[in-house]
């Protein structure tokens, strides 16, 4: 990790990285400026792990620039991706609220901008910012949700687990009502890697999606030309599943 980088010229954007931060939705700038004291603020090569499975450190952390993969090992050693974090995103808010061991370990895909928060100023944030709270409260809620799908569809055929992952992909891209652009393109190794499959199944997938026309793949990244389609396209697949 490099130095703190939160300087003159630096304050401006950080701030603006901040209020990208969901938690930190619907701030006002004098309160960004007061959250930006309590901050160290690191550029991060790419490849460098900012925490690691069952570390018992405590710092919340926010991507204000860059990107990063959280990711957990099963019992016999393979590696699961569960979760890509960019600019907005932040991890860390469990071991700060609950003082237990980090649920994933978190590693740069590429250079990054980072900001790190001790769990004490952290919490004494959230005490002082009501709507952080709320927030916080929210963001909780949805992982829950997620959670709950997610054990669904491991119990569900390969093609769903997939096609589900692909739709969750495209909710976060969306360009327009029916639209979605995944950029960069997700690789069939790390969708096979999230839903617990092989990159065979995926590419597999994938095919019947692109002559479905579901999906094009085009100058480094995927388009989901009918997000409308694809869910048809999943609850088929579900109907199937005996």
């Amino acid at each position: 990790m490099k130095n703190n980088v939160m300087h003159g010229q630096a304050m401006g954007e950080i701030i603006a990285g901040l209020a990208r931060i969901d938690f930190f939705a619907g701030l006002d700038e004098k309160s960004l400026r007061a959250l930006a004291e309590r901050i160290h603020v690191r550029r991060i090569d790419t490849g460098q792990s900012l925490c690691r499975y069952k570390d018992e450190s405590r710092d919340v952390f926010m991507i204000l620039d860059g990107m990063a993969k959280a990711t957990i090992f099963s019992p016999n050693g393979r590696e699961v991706a569960f979760r890509d974090l960019r600019a907005g995103d932040s991890f860390g808010e469990l071991a700060a609220i609950d003082p237990m061991p980090r649920s994933a370990n978190v590693i740069t895909q590429r250079p990054s901008l980072v900001a790190i928060m001790s769990a004490a100023e952290f919490l004494d944030f959230m005490r002082h910012h009501p709507r952080v709270s709320e927030n916080i409260m929210r963001k909780l809620a949805r992982w829950v949700r997620s959670l709950s799908e997610r054990v669904y569809e491991f119990n569900a055929p390969v093609a769903v687990r997939i096609c589900s992952e692909v739709m969750r992909l495209a909710r976060e891209s969306m360009i327009s009502e029916n639209i979605a652009r995944l950029r960069p393109a997700p690789k069939h190794a790390e969708v096979a890697a999230r839903v617990n499959t092989h990159r065979e199944a995926v590419t597999r997938t994938f095919g019947d999606l692109k002559k479905a026309g579901i999906i094009k793949r085009q100058r480094g990244e995927l388009l989901v030309t009918d997000v409308a389609g694809l869910a048809r396209f999943l609850r088929a697949l579900e109907t199937d599943d005996p």
